[in-house]
């Protein structure tokens, strides 16, 4: 009951409903038809006018700001200041409305004022505001776009990212350590990303050391957000769509597709119907919905798929507002050449051919490809590579046949000159096939076939400084300190080029039984009898709670023994056996047998999991047995943490070799706010700012808190995607609130972004203010320098984030006599006291 008296009651015009709220700002999640765009500090101020006022006459000041009750379609009493910026920003077409686009960007103004049929929603309980805007007032944009003006280049940092590991080796034939250094650094100045990364290699026995300093890449990079492009400066690799990939030192422009929405990723085919009326249109694939969207009457294309990773035919209903519905089916497959119709992926290089071998020259060289998004699911693709001593053309077609699946297939010419100086020229066909047969369960993942004539060469074979050889000169040791023999990888002769490649991945699912897979290749070289082969084949399934799979590979090189390997493992989650809030609930054990090709067998069991609230101390413990050479084991532990990760093992064979072996790794970062330890930097990071909030849990981030000043790096950040970094309020002390605990951003490519927490430190406490012998009134606005409150009965107004000294004002009306102010001193709490209780004067 409020008091009769009306002097006990402040003015409460704006709270004279049910469901109404208090004017201000609040960090709200914005909706736009429906679908989440953004985050933010909104200011909210009581609906003005009385639904009179003309459109058009909003102006940058609030006190004129112009709506009606109707615009607003919630009864906090409140409606949101928006500009037109927003609006635009939420994808108003401005050039539709002559009142709106000649507006100043900054100036306020409510949608449904000058956009007839728009509204906003406020829920005030769930701090959610819905924006409604009519389809005809939009301008067509992709499903998941983002506008640029939100893309965030982040702050200038210097980032040094780390990882070292080692082992030191206890086998039979001697003992010895090795030791791995890599150093990443960046340096980030508005746009350009400039980065270096290099690698320190120690080996030592009781004969002798050796180490190596090497540099691994060097190179500056920025986007070109106009071109949808990055431009890259420095060390660098070609892109392999057309050609094979070669690292060069020089310059590249070319493509970012992350600059699109998903919904312009890759390939996804155009949908093309008719509707009778307004129609609701749902698209499914292998049974589960993937797309759905409202067309009005008439022909309608659909033209913002996802990109669709997974094969299948995609079926399309059409649903009438009189509930009729027409059915037709898409045939969908894919494969990697594919583009969406009217979309371009283009690279352009130029500069000289590098590589970490001294068997290669660094001719220099220039290289382009692009390929094209045509209509009727076809893809034009090519390509060009130039240098003094190798020429070549490549074109290609690239066709989604519906029924028949989608296929590649594509002719290089090559002009030669190699290392004997000897001149060739030749061609290379190839052709790349994917299908999935939903009625039978079988996809074709990739299916390829490659042939080369005799005269074919590749960039990277005519900058070999031989005609045959090893490339790489290192000798590796085993754990028992014995010459581990160079892989037959690593020997190459010209001599005996690639001619045919056969390849082909298939799986095929059997119901609730499981699913089979089949992966296999063929390679042969002119000049060389025999092939290069591999199969490997495998099913995996699962009875309750416990998977198990078997598998088998064969892997054989012309002129050597074949390798044969037989596989089976069986994993039981602990989960299934112990109650839900065990510390063992996510560990699993697993058994697992293998034949190599000796007929040798090795059977091992083993347990590993996770352990710590937040899961990020991963163990494992296992032992085995091996035919004619005995016992086996092995443990682990790694944490990873807010300042990064470490690691350590310790694994043991009879007779042969003990072996320990640590790591460590992290990032240091450097900002205009001192240093940040951190775990190793992403692609793209984010630096969580919450001065004032230390020892906070991020959420999702493994173990990362913010550190004593209230700072952290979290490496999950995606480029031109909307990240949100959430704190856990949960483990806030008892002195520190937060006026919000998520932040979301748009980091550009490369960026450390920014995410700013305003943490309020103090103490927490229940103030009776009194004013003339009485409590101030039920309702009154109370303002302190970090914050506000309201008074509920007696006088009673809670309030956090407060200094021990300060200044208190309260308001309860607009007359004269309706406010006061105090400064105020409060008492020392007790140890066990979470919220002080005080009883101040005001005057």
């Amino acid at each position: 009951m409020l008091s009769g008296n009306d002097g006990a009651v402040a003015d409460l015009s704006l709270l004279s409903h049910a469901g109404a709220q208090l004017p201000g700002v609040y960090d709200v999640r914005i909706y736009d038809n429906g679908e989440e765009i953004t985050q933010r500090s909104v200011r909210f101020i009581p609906i003005p006018g009385n639904g009179n006022n003309k459109k058009g006459n909003n102006t940058t000041d609030t006190d004129n700001f112009r709506a009606d009750k109707s615009e607003v379609h919630d009864k906090t009493g409140l409606i949101a200041c928006l500009t037109v910026n927003d609006l635009i920003e939420f994808g108003v077409n401005t050039s539709l409305y002559p009142a709106l686009s000649s507006l100043p960007g900054a100036t306020k103004v409510s949608p449904g004022h000058i956009i007839a049929g728009a509204y906003t929603a406020f829920d005030f309980a769930k701090m959610r505001l819905d924006i409604s805007i009519p389809q005809a007032a939009l301008l067509h944009r992709p499903r998941g776009w983002i506008p640029p003006e939100r893309w965030d280049n982040g702050i200038n940092a210097l980032m040094v990212g780390y990882q070292f590991n080692g082992s030191d080796n206890h086998g039979r034939y001697g003992d010895s350590r090795t030791n791995y250094l890599n150093l990443d650094s960046r340096l980030n100045l508005g746009p350009w990303r400039l980065r270096d990364t290099r690698s320190l290699s120690a080996y030592t026995n009781k004969y002798n050391s050796s180490h190596r300093w090497e540099r691994l890449n060097t190179y500056a990079e920025r986007s070109i957000i106009a071109l949808k492009s990055q431009l890259t400066l420095g060390e660098a690799n070609t892109p392999a769509d057309v050609f094979d990939s070669v690292s060069f030192r020089g310059v590249k422009l070319a493509s970012d597709e992350e600059m699109y929405p998903d919904s312009m990723h890759g390939y996804a085919p155009v949908i093309r119907g008719t509707a009778g009326s307004n129609a609701r249109v749902v698209i499914r694939q292998n049974g589960s919905q993937i797309y759905q969207t409202f067309v009005p009457a008439g022909a309608f294309v659909i033209n913002d798929l996802y990109a669709l990773s997974a094969g299948g035919d995609l079926d399309v209903s059409v649903i009438e507002a009189d509930g009729t519905t027409h059915v037709f089916t898409v045939p969908y497959s894919s494969v990697p050449v594919l583009r969406r119709e009217g979309t371009l992926r283009y690279s352009v290089a130029g500069g000289r051919f590098r590589s970490n071998s001294s068997q290669y020259n660094n001719p220099g060289f220039v290289t382009g490809n692009l390929l094209w998004g045509l209509p009727a699911d076809v893809t034009a693709y090519g390509g060009v590579q130039y240098a003094g001593r190798y020429q070549a053309l490549a074109l290609g077609l690239g066709l989604n046949m519906g029924d028949w699946g989608a296929i590649s297939a594509d002719i290089t010419h090559a002009k030669s000159q190699l290392a004997d100086d000897s001149k060739h020229q030749g061609q290379s066909v190839r052709f790349l096939y994917a299908r999935s047969l939903n009625e039978l369960g079988t996809t074709f993942q990739l299916t390829g076939y490659r042939y080369s004539t005799r005269g074919f060469h590749t960039l990277s074979e005519t900058a070999m400084k031989g005609m045959e050889g090893w490339l790489y000169d290192e000798v590796d040791v085993d754990a028992q300190g014995r010459p581990i023999a160079r892989p037959y990888t690593d020997y190459y002769n010209l001599y005996n080029t690639r001619r045919a490649r056969l390849q082909a991945n298939v799986t095929q699912r059997l119901g609730d039984l499981g699913s089979l897979y089949l992966s296999a290749s063929r390679q042969t070289y002119w000049n060389r009898g025999g092939s290069s082969d591999y199969l490997t084949v495998g099913f995996s399934s699962s009875v309750g709670a416990v998977s198990y799979s078997l598998s088998y590979s064969y892997n054989r090189d012309s002129g050597r023994d074949a390798d044969k390997t037989g596989y089976v493992n069986v994993s039981v989650p602990f989960s299934a056996l112990l109650p839900g809030d065990s510390s063992l609930s996510s560990s699993w054990a697993h058994f697992s047998s293998r034949r190599d090709s000796n007929g040798d067998l090795t059977h091992q069991v083993g347990m590993s999991g996770n352990l710590l609230e937040q899961r990020n101390l991963s163990w494992s413990l296992s032992q085995g047995y091996m035919e004619h050479s005995g016992y086996s084991g092995d443990a682990g532990l790694e944490y990873r943490g807010g300042y990064g990760s470490a690691s350590v093992g310790y694994s043991y064979a009879d007779g042969s070799y003990r072996q320990l072996n640590y790591g460590v790794n992290g990032g240091v970062y450097i900002h205009r706010n001192g240093l940040t330890l951190g775990e190793m930097p992403g692609e793209t990071n984010v630096l969580i700012a919450a001065p004032g909030a230390s020892d906070v849990p991020v959420e999702n981030g493994s173990g990362v808190r913010t550190d004593w000043r209230g700072y952290a790096v979290s490496p999950l950040g995606q480029p031109y995607r909307e990240s949100q970094v959430s704190l856990d309020v949960t483990h806030l002390d008892s002195h520190t609130e937060l006026d919000s605990s998520t932040v979301r951003l748009v980091p550009t490519r490369g960026a450390l972004v920014r995410a700013s927490f305003r943490a309020h430190t103090g103490e927490r406490a229940l103030i009776t203010l009194k004013f003339h012998g009485r409590p101030v009134p039920f309702g009154t606005m109370v303002t302190t320098d970090d914050g506000t409150g309201i008074v509920g009965d007696d006088g009673q107004v809670f309030l956090a984030g407060l200094k021990p000294h300060g200044h208190i004002e309260a308001q309860w009306g607009k007359q004269a006599d309706q406010h006061c102010a105090l400064d105020y001193n409060l008492p020392k709490p007790g140890d066990d006291v979470s919220v002080i209780r005080d009883t101040e004067i005001c005057m």
